[in-house]
């Protein structure tokens, strides 16, 4: 690959340090980067508040692609354009499908500026953004949009949820989970991180050969397949992994600051 036009990563294992901020190294690299004309687009499962509570990097964005791929978020401006929902009945009956699965999960709704949630969510996550109710019932009830549906299980793995779930009616559906934590996220049918980053680069006419992507998630896998070069993280899960064409190193590494600088140095290899 010749100089990206776009550098797209997901953040959290990826992009940020492992107590999750911006090293004074990916700092540095992804400023150069945008000093040479690259675009830089952060795709991630977080919704557009998670990505406001990054002041370090939001100056370094050209653009978030949010919840999976489901929201088109506009730092600068705090545009957000939401490029595919569920809608309500049918997610609350998915719901069912999943519990009836796992009757120990707990299940969140995401609505692109907020989240609600079953009460049992809050010791792990405090209050910012967050709406509690009672249950699974009161949070179909309280959205009105959702544009994600969040399920934990407290004693289970992703992987094990994932596989409890299979042959399930998921509606369609897009479903990911994150490995050894417990949890899954169902989003529109369609809607996953290479669907929202190619309409990003769609409106931009660019293709996926001048995108450079980096990831280290199951979430991830659709974004690092559909670019034209992609590094998965050195303690990425093996979806990440065979999905992605390179590896890097880890977070904790600054992996994703290697590569570019590599490739800004116009080292074609660029492989760490």
């Amino acid at each position: 690959m010749l100089k990206p036009l776009v550098i797209a990563s997901d953040l959290d294992g990826t992009l940020l340090s492992p107590g999750g901020t911006l090293s004074e190294r990916t700092r540095d690299a992804l400023a150069a980067a945008r000093a040479e004309g690259l675009a830089v687009v952060a795709v991630t499962a977080r919704t557009p508040y998670g990505v406001d509570m990054l002041p370090d990097l939001l100056p370094l964005l050209d653009g978030a692609i949010c919840a999976n791929g489901a929201i088109d978020y506009v730092p600068e401006t705090g545009r957000i354009r939401v490029l595919r929902s569920i809608r309500i009945g049918p997610g609350r009956r998915v719901a069912g499908a999943i519990a009836a699965r796992l009757p120990d999960a707990v299940f969140a709704v995401e609505t692109g500026t907020g989240i609600i949630g079953e009460e049992a969510y809050r010791p792990l996550v405090g209050s910012s953004n967050w709406d509690f109710v009672p249950d699974v019932d009161a949070v179909f009830k309280r959205a009105k949009r959702a544009v994600k549906i969040k399920v934990y299980c407290a004693a289970r793995t992703g992987e094990e949820m994932a596989a409890a779930v299979e042959g399930a009616d998921l509606g369609g559906l897009s479903m990911c989970h994150w490995g050894d934590f417990g949890m899954l996220d169902f989003n529109a049918r369609g809607a996953d991180k290479a669907f929202g980053l190619a309409a990003w680069c769609k409106d931009r006419r660019i293709g996926p050969d001048d995108v450079v992507a980096f990831g280290d998630m199951p979430n991830d896998v659709p974004m690092l397949a559909w670019a034209g070069r992609s590094y998965a993280m050195g303690d990425a899960h093996p979806e990440a992994v065979e999905a992605a064409t390179d590896r890097t190193a880890t977070s904790a590494e600054d992996g994703v600051a290697q590569v570019i600088e590599a490739l800004l140095a116009g080292d074609t290899a660029a492989a760490a």
